[in-house]
């Protein structure tokens, strides 16, 4: 009960701005004993402090001592490993992101790599000006199939990662906890808090970028499956036949519908002699090169997002009719092709879907930045739940 009760208020601090032990208790309904006593504990700990007094009383009596909550009282670092890029983030007490720091992603080299993001979290905290002993907790996402139980990244085929224990190496080194989550359902915790499915309690983000995986929310909390494995649509069959993926299938969404896709058709099409802007390209072509061209009019870049599009719409569906989500939220750099690329989704989707109602499938607003948000709300939900403190603004707390 005392651990509810200092909960309470110090939500109430954390979201209220400025406010009086006076208004802490009326609105907290405890006794004034109770809040005074927490309140001591909290400034005592340097996660509230006093910051003046606020307005006199018309009776005349002493004015009240006003309570704020300190940003830089504890911190979170997160960290996400992409494809290309890997961002080590580190956020303050609120969830703030203050500083960052990117590196390339060297793949097939996962100790390596670990050691590198490892090597830039001082100058990153240094950059955020919170010390480096305030950290509580680890998030980090990874492109690939990662066991919720064990931290451990069982396969990343996009990084050359295999069966690395990504929790235990980290935490070795940092003496903090350490959450391991794949991309997909560190990004769906993000938008369910801050992105484009507030307010709903299922939903489907989907990541379309190098690769293509699922984030599930059902009932408010994210779903993980067994061991952690969940999500996995792009591995699922689209097609009859095509090229063979790097699960060792063929017809495979991700070979289809995802930016590694779109790349290897757009070469392909040029090889064969097809006109393209892209042809004009003095390097190898990329997503965003195929976005501008889409976005310019070229009609093979048009017509290889109309590709996709449906192709995804059929997956989406397939969610659609097994899940019944409120929402179906799409992130990554291929959806930066907007409504050339949704457009043909949503018509797929209501195509293929069995229930006549449509569902809204809609583009993040968070894009690329919510691998690295959602390491960080992983990192303080994790914190939040070892220490048994109600964490009313977790994305994953249900009610």
């Amino acid at each position: 009960m005392r651990e509810v009760n200092r909960s309470i208020v110090l939500d109430m601090i954390r979201r209220g701005g400025r406010i009086s032990r006076t208004d802490l208790a009326r609105r907290s309904q405890l006794t004034k004993p109770t809040v005074s006593a927490i309140v001591e504990d909290l400034i005592a700990g340097g996660v509230v402090h006093e910051v003046g007094y606020g307005k006199a009383v018309a009776s005349g009596g002493r004015r009240a001592r006003l309570l704020q909550f300190n940003d830089a009282s504890a911190a979170y670092l997160g960290v996400r490993v992409g494809v290309q890029l890997t961002t080590v983030a580190v956020a303050d007490a609120r969830g703030q992101i203050r500083a960052t720091r990117e590196l390339p992603t060297v793949p097939g080299d996962a100790p390596g790599m670990l050691a590198r993001a490892l090597a830039v979290v001082d100058d990153t905290f240094d950059a955020a000006e919170i010390p480096r002993d305030r950290l509580q907790a680890l998030g980090v996402t990874l492109p690939g199939v990662v066991d919720a139980a064990t931290g451990v990244c069982v396969l990343g085929p996009n990084i050359g990662w295999q069966q690395v224990p990504v929790r235990d190496i980290l935490r070795e080194a940092l003496g903090v906890p350490v959450v391991v989550q794949n991309v997909t359902n560190a990004g769906a915790i993000a938008e369910g808090q801050i992105g484009a499915a507030q307010g709903y309690r299922s939903y489907v983000w989907v990541h379309v970028g190098t690769a293509l995986g699922a984030g599930i929310v059902l009932d408010g909390r994210p779903f993980y499956g067994r061991s952690g494995f969940s999500g996995e649509i792009g591995h699922c069959q689209v097609a009859d036949e095509g090229t063979q993926c790097s699960c060792g299938a063929v017809g495979c969404l991700e070979t289809l519908a995802s930016g590694r896709a779109l790349e290897s058709r757009a070469r392909e099409a040029l090889a064969r002699g097809e006109k393209s802007l892209l042809s004009e390209l003095g390097h190898p072509i990329g997503v965003t090169d195929l976005v501008r061209a889409a976005l310019a009019g070229d009609e093979l870049s048009v017509a290889l997002f109309e590709s996709a599009g449906t192709y995804l719409g059929k997956a989406l569906a397939y969610l659609q009719n097994i899940l019944n989500p409120e929402i179906v939220v799409l992130g990554g750099r291929v959806v930066e092709a907007g409504d050339l690329l949704l457009l043909p989704a949503r018509r797929a989707a209501q195509q293929h879907a069995s229930r006549a109602e449509r569902v809204p499938i809609v583009p993040s607003v968070l894009k690329e930045r919510s691998g690295i948000v959602g390491a960080v709300l992983s990192a303080m939900d994790f914190s939040v739940q070892s220490y048994r403190i109600v964490a009313t603004n977790s994305p994953i707390v249900s009610g």
